[in-house]
């Protein structure tokens, strides 16, 4: 499956962040653009081993580098930070007990279950 291309947008219809709302972004590449517009770039440098540097290349070949490497660690801070409030909540609220993580497998292959019945039948 392979995106759309995007369609050019005039210069009167682009909105500046920094001039207040402009609106809630709509999915994952609006949040991303938005956050890239949303302030000063830094330009940085970084080293990694010459092999990585080259896979990354390749994986980007669509995209520049920058961009791509600032999706994965946009990715990656997310996913820290929802580690980071399960660890919170584990913290308010303890562990859940083998009880609980029983219920909650069961209710989890249940809901699988529902959606290959409903997939199945349509």
């Amino acid at each position: 499956m392979s995106a759309a291309p995007l369609e050019p947008v005039a210069e009167e219809d682009i909105q500046d962040p920094a001039q207040g709302d402009v609106g809630e972004p709509t999915g994952l590449a609006e949040q991303v653009l938005v956050n890239l517009l949303a302030g000063p770039f830094d330009k940085v440098s970084i080293t990694m081993p010459a092999v990585l540097r080259a896979r990354t290349a390749a994986r980007a070949a669509d995209m520049n580098l920058s961009a791509y490497v600032t999706e994965i660690l946009e990715r990656e801070e997310r996913r820290r930070s929802l580690i980071d409030f399960l660890d919170y909540l584990d913290e308010v609220h303890g562990l859940p007990s083998e009880a609980e993580i029983a219920e909650a497998d069961r209710r989890w292959e249940e809901m699988w279950e529902r959606l290959e019945s409903f997939e199945a039948s349509s």
